[in-house]
């Protein structure tokens, strides 16, 4: 029997049934001569996982699963993680064959899992703009957008895309003039209160716009991707690993993210939410923007704006 850490830092609104579909994969993996434990991270828990990682005693596991992208986009925990070398899963496991999913591809270390789109919800009795807006272009006019996931990786990866399209004065500018709520859905609420006008959602809560009064539209430009990926390390056999993520991937899951969580599943036997097509565009930050930026200038912009302070932004 070999034993398997698995870190899991995923998508917090299906999380009790993500709970559910791990406790049933353990008990097939032990079957298949695999103990596996499951460590979980993010909300409802006492740290997110890039705030346990950055801790001089934190042990490392075995295999990741985590939409806490400063794991990967950090380099002092990802240096870390792969120090004893990482499998390289994108040469070994496929991936849906659609163009929004190859734009999730950061490296051959990364499996790309899910992916949450950030797209416009608008309360039509405020907000006067089309249903066809560009990102950029409310950055660059100032506009007083809402967004959340302040402590998470939305809102991070929000900042971190208008930073590397619109530079970061923009950024800047833009991120003093917006309201950055604690999590995702209170940004929802907001518009859907009629508090404020418009706001960037999780495609899941736009979705519940009536089209009349409350709009959801795909920005023009290209919803912002949040992605989860997995990445094992060699401390583990790597087919006793590709076992683990195969057993991740299974179609059942897959299904009911794309149907109850409307985000995009990387797995090739996953179905395509009926809102996303092949030529919807995706953006999220470059895998050669990401290696140029680092920790200590991105938190140094993100903490003076929105004066807030993170375990990882020492």
């Amino acid at each position: 029997m070999i034993k398997i850490q698995l870190y899991w830092n995923n998508i917090c609104i299906l999380h009790r049934q993500e709970l559910v579909f791990l406790d049933r994969i353990r008990s097939d993996l032990r079957q298949k001569g695999i103990d596996l434990n499951v460590r979980c991270f993010g909300l409802g828990y006492s740290h997110h996982m890039s705030e346990y990682l950055m801790e001089p005693e934190a042990i490392l596991p075995d295999i990741v699963v985590s939409a806490d992208l400063e794991v990967f986009e950090d380099q002092r925990i990802y240096i870390r993680l792969a120090e004893s070398g990482l499998h390289p899963l994108a040469n070994c496991l496929p991936v849906k064959q659609a163009e929004c999913v190859r734009r999730l591809h950061r490296s051959d270390c990364l499996l790309p899992y899910l992916a949450i789109p950030l797209v416009f919800f608008a309360d039509s009795r405020k907000f006067g703009g089309s249903d066809s807006i560009c990102l950029d272009q409310l950055v660059k006019e100032g506009y007083p957008l809402t967004f959340g996931g302040v402590e998470n990786s939305a809102a991070k990866t929000v900042v971190k895309t208008i930073w590397e399209s619109c530079g970061p004065d923009n950024a800047r500018r833009f991120l003093s003039n917006c309201t950055v709520t604690h999590m995702p859905i209170q940004a929802f609420q907001s518009v859907r209160t009629g508090e404020a006008a418009l706001a960037l959602v999780p495609s899941v809560y736009a979705l519940r716009a009536d089209g009349r009064q409350k709009k959801a539209f795909w920005p023009a430009d290209g919803a912002v991707a949040v992605p989860s990926y997995i990445c094992a390390r060699k401390t583990i056999p790597e087919d006793a690993a590709l076992t683990v993520i195969n057993a991740l991937r299974a179609p059942q899951i897959s299904h009911f993210y794309v149907n109850n969580g409307r985000l995009i599943s990387c797995s090739p036997q996953s179905p395509k939410d009926i809102w996303m097509s092949d030529s919807g565009l995706l953006r999220l930050p470059s895998p050669g923007f990401l290696e140029t930026l680092t920790a200590g200038s991105f938190y140094e912009l993100y903490r003076n704006c929105l004066g807030t302070e993170t375990a990882t932004s020492a």
